[in-house]
């Protein structure tokens, strides 16, 4: 019975070494992220990602389209668009407050 429970404890101190370690990549990850998408470079980056992704488009166009345009949003919203928040949701924010001004001023340039 002693060597069952010294297998488990292995097991349990393994278990617990990779969670810390996934927890560290994904701090560093989440820290990178945040550098990142803070400065103008990455805000140009993460809103052209977005806008390559569809995520403001319509989903449905032809009916063949239907399901690459859904795949394609779910993808952007999960793999791209969710780090960042979960990063910091100011910086998506200011990025849509940022396009919603250019369109404001595009659209009074019209009239």
């Amino acid at each position: 019975m002693t060597t069952d429970s010294g297998f488990l404890e292995d097991e349990q101190l393994e278990a617990e070494k990779v969670r810390e370690e996934q927890r560290r990549i994904n701090e560093q990850f989440l820290s990178d992220v945040r550098a990142t998408f803070k400065t103008p470079h990455g805000k140009r980056v993460f809103t052209f990602l977005l806008e390559q992704g569809g995520v403001n488009a319509t989903l449905f166009s032809k009916e063949s389209d239907i399901y690459r345009n859904v795949a394609v949003h779910d993808f952007v919203i999960e793999n791209v668009l969710g780090p960042v928040i979960t990063a910091d949701e100011e910086i998506y924010l200011s990025i849509i407050r940022g396009r919603a001004e250019k369109l404001r001023q595009e659209e009074v340039g019209r009239k």
